[in-house]
């Protein structure tokens, strides 16, 4: 092959013309092992495809294990599908509490299990790694050039879903999107995380107890205290962090300290506190940058945790995310742009191919892309409260506009910023990631149809098939043309 030309003086290089090896042919491919391209690997193989799941770390599941977020704000009862199913094998394999009306799990566990699902299903599974580039003709995807240690491949595809999270594929493809929120671009803080071992629970639960009005945040389902039950989540210690920042002894960024996917039998906890501002998580740079600041914040918070907290005099740190969680970047523009106002109002759709439960409330917004998380004057952590309510999710919001052959799934749906703070949730993700497989699978299926223009009552039915509540609407779309 011949070399690069370089155009040093013009700032670019030129790479001459290659040829691609052709690796696999699938009906199915999956871009992106995180939580939502497991439910859509299982969503396309149980609905007959030959699928393939494509992922840039060594395991699946992503921000769940990955970032080692390991609490779905949803209780098991309210859950539907494959996340349903999820919940209650981890639970039978020792490593989920389904009783509460969150869902606290062990990450570890979760790597295997995705694993497991996905080979029983047929699924391959290729880590290590990158998406490269997407393969167009015209304004139809046919699928993805992938860059590992065997070199530079091509991977054909008849559909493929882009669960990314950031919608590289979709991005490079052409589509259109927002990135942030709309009127100014700003993104929610990235974070990486920390599990603590040689906790006592019991004995932090006791000091929380005694101080509940200095130590709790307003929203009960951010501290819940049934040691017996092995369901304990702490949030808030507003004094603890309040002087500890005046001393010097936290970052500026930190405002209340907030403990989940606590392990009562093993003394495990998850911190989940630190938190980086006005970056971009499609920016390599930024990227590097924010998990450098994000580690530095917790070195720092670790120590006051220590100082501060009974039950943590004896604590280390077992491990620390993997890659550095990323709330926001870019979603894609769709047919339908699905708001708060909608999601609020419960509007219901013709359409719906999903009702999801959560745990929220008009106007809260855990993550804001200015800054001051649980501060005096933020109310969300300081005085309001969530409730347990649903909506519904269009089918309109998975296809992005200007490219045909393909899928979306997770947190970069056509909806508004607002509307994402209820859409971002892991379980969500995993709803709408097996809502985009088994969509992927039937437009693969039907020769010549492009996933926009599916047999809407037929994607139903076939969900209805894999056991996700598509809302009282569609359920009667769904029937009628049966």
């Amino acid at each position: 092959m011949e070399p690069s030309s370089i155009r040093r003086d013009q700032g670019y290089i030129v790479e001459p013309a290659r040829q691609t090896e052709i690796v696999r042919d699938v009906d199915v491919l999956v871009c992106g092992g995180g939580v939502s391209g497991v439910g859509a690997a299982l969503g396309a193989s149980r609905a007959g495809a030959k699928t393939m799941v494509i992922e840039r770390n060594a395991f699946l599941g992503g921000a769940a294990t990955a970032v080692i977020m390991n609490t779905w704000n949803v209780p098991v009862a309210r859950m539907t599908g494959v996340a349903k199913e999820i919940a209650l094998k981890l639970a039978e394999r020792g490593a989920g509490t389904i009783a509460g009306p969150t869902f606290p799990f062990d990450p570890e566990a979760l790597k295997e299990l995705s694993a497991d699902l996905l080979r029983e299903a047929g699924v391959e599974i290729l880590n290590y790694t990158w998406v490269v580039d997407p393969i167009m003709e015209g304004r139809r995807i046919k699928g993805v050039v992938i860059q590992n240690k065997s070199g530079r491949q091509a991977v054909l595809a008849r559909c493929v879903v882009d669960t990314t999270g950031d919608a590289d594929i979709a991005f490079a493809a052409g589509a259109d999107y927002v990135k942030g929120r709309e009127q100014d671009s700003k993104m929610r803080p990235m974070s990486v995380l920390m599990r603590l071992g040689g906790v006592d629970v019991r004995k932090a639960v006791e000091y929380c107890r005694s101080q509940p009005k200095e130590y709790f945040t307003a929203d009960p389902n951010f501290h819940i205290l049934d040691i017996d039950k092995g369901l304990v989540r702490m949030s808030g210690f507003f004094h603890i962090a309040d002087k500890a920042r005046a001393a010097g002894e936290l970052p500026d960024q930190i405002h209340y300290i907030r403990f989940e996917g606590v392990d009562v039998a093993r003394g495990i906890v998850t911190a989940n506190n630190s938190r980086v501002y006005g970056l971009d998580g499609t920016n390599a740079w930024d990227i590097s940058r924010a998990d450098a600041e994000a580690r530095m914040q917790n070195r720092k918070l670790f120590a006051v945790i220590k100082k501060y907290i009974p039950g943590f005099e004896n604590a280390y740190v077992i491990d620390s995310s993997a890659s550095v969680g990323v709330r926001e970047t870019r979603r894609i523009r769709g047919r339908f742009v699905l708001s708060q106002d909608d999601i609020m109002g419960k509007k219901t759709y013709d359409d719906s191919v999903a009702r999801i439960w959560r745990h929220m409330a008009a106007g809260r917004d855990w993550h804001k892309a200015e800054g001051g998380e649980g501060a005096p004057g933020d109310a969300v952590y300081r005085t309001a409260t969530t409730d347990l309510t649903w909506f519904e999710i269009p089918w309109r919001v998975f296809t992005p506009n200007n490219v045909d052959g393909l899928i979306v799934g997770g947190r970069v749906l056509s909806v508004t910023h607002n509307a994402d703070m209820w859409t971002r949730g892991q379980y969500c993700c995993l709803v709408t990631g097996q809502v985009a497989g088994a969509s992927a699978a039937l437009a693969a299926a039907s020769q010549g149809i492009t996933p926009s223009t599916l047999d809407v009552p037929a994607l139903q039915r076939a969900l209805v098939t894999q056991g996700i509540d598509v809302g009282e609407a569609g359920r009667s779309a769904a029937l009628q043309s049966a």
